[in-house]
């Protein structure tokens, strides 16, 4: 016994009657989780709380580029402009102009790759919406790639 996407309990082999907007929601599921699971090794690499990071690392890469004066330590009492790049950098010892244009860099990286899997993602979504009939909705591809 198996339970299909609306909970309905069901036996090997019994049919199932199922709409062509259930099968076109149930593959666009289909299709997100597909994706999730292209993007997620490569988010893995990386724990949830340096992923938590990234925002401020970009803003703080991209403003000290812009200024590379802001790689000069605050003095007592100033707030620092950097202080993500400059805490880890202080582990590191990167450079602090190095670092910022790897963290640019990576971020350009990771932009490229997931607009190129959620492009694909799209498509598929745009092809299942315009489906008529069952057969046509479960002929749509869901075989995702990242890019070359």
């Amino acid at each position: 016994m198996f339970s299909v996407p609306n909970g309905t309990a069901v036996e090997v082999g019994q049919v199932w009657l199922v709409t062509v907007a259930e099968a076109r929601a149930a593959r666009v599921a289909e299709a997100a989780a597909a994706c999730d699971a292209i993007l997620a090794p490569l988010a893995a690499r990386f724990g949830v709380y340096e992923r938590d990071t990234w925002p401020a690392q970009l803003a703080e890469a991209r403003a000290l580029l812009a200024d590379p004066a802001l790689a000069t330590p605050p003095q007592a009492g100033q707030v620092d402009a950097i202080p993500t790049l400059r805490g880890i950098t202080s582990v590191t010892g990167e450079d602090l102009g190095a670092f910022a244009a790897a963290v640019v860099k990576n971020n350009d990286d990771w932009l490229r790759v997931t607009a190129h899997v959620a492009g694909q993602r799209q498509a598929a979504v745009a092809r299942l919406k315009a489906c008529a009939a069952l057969a046509d909705v479960l002929a749509v591809p869901l075989d995702f790639a990242l890019p070359a």
